[in-house]
């Protein structure tokens, strides 16, 4: 009973980030990348689809594949071919990367339940906290050592008090 349940919120998850890397591809590009065709723009939105899915997703091909309609060996084609296409047309590179950037940003937020900007905010009051702790760190180790030299002293007052009578 309990692995149909597992595997239906494996499917609800599965379709939820599908449905959302693939809302993220098609906003960037304004194309439909379920479209049977074999255009260069299709094929590109389609490869980066394919590159959000597996690297965010952790998708299988097969999963890819049967959200597009595709064949999972067309999967693998496209993200063959999709650092070649980035390397050589800047135009679409740039759009690679925005497209990337705001899947990585999702993905963190989701993972981590945070937005971006509260976990730079924490990051930036622990580096505060680490200093404040450092700081205050050496401030005991001097006066432990001003004590320590305190107490050295002492000592050998007291030896030369017990030496003299």
């Amino acid at each position: 009973m309990t692995g149909i349940i597992y595997m239906k919120m494996d499917h609800i998850f599965y379709n939820h980030s599908l449905e959302k890397y693939r809302e993220i591809v098609e906003r960037h590009t304004n194309l439909k990348i379920n479209k049977p065709t074999r255009q260069f723009d299709y094929v590109f939105a389609r490869s980066c689809y394919y590159y959000l899915c597996r690297t965010f997703g952790e998708m299988s091909f097969a999963k890819i594949s049967k959200s597009v309609k595709k064949n999972h060996a067309t999967v693998m084609h496209g993200l063959k071919e999709l650092p070649y296409i980035i390397r050589h047309d800047p135009i679409k590179n740039k759009l690679y990367t925005r497209i990337v950037n705001e899947a990585k940003k999702i993905h963190i937020e989701n993972k981590t339940g945070k937005s971006i900007e509260r976990l730079v905010n924490d990051h930036n009051f622990y580096l505060l906290e680490n200093d404040n702790l450092k700081n205050k760190l050496q401030f005991i180790e001097r006066k432990y050592k001003k004590l320590l030299d305190e107490n050295q002293e002492m000592k050998r007052v007291i030896y030369m008090m017990c030496d003299t009578d």
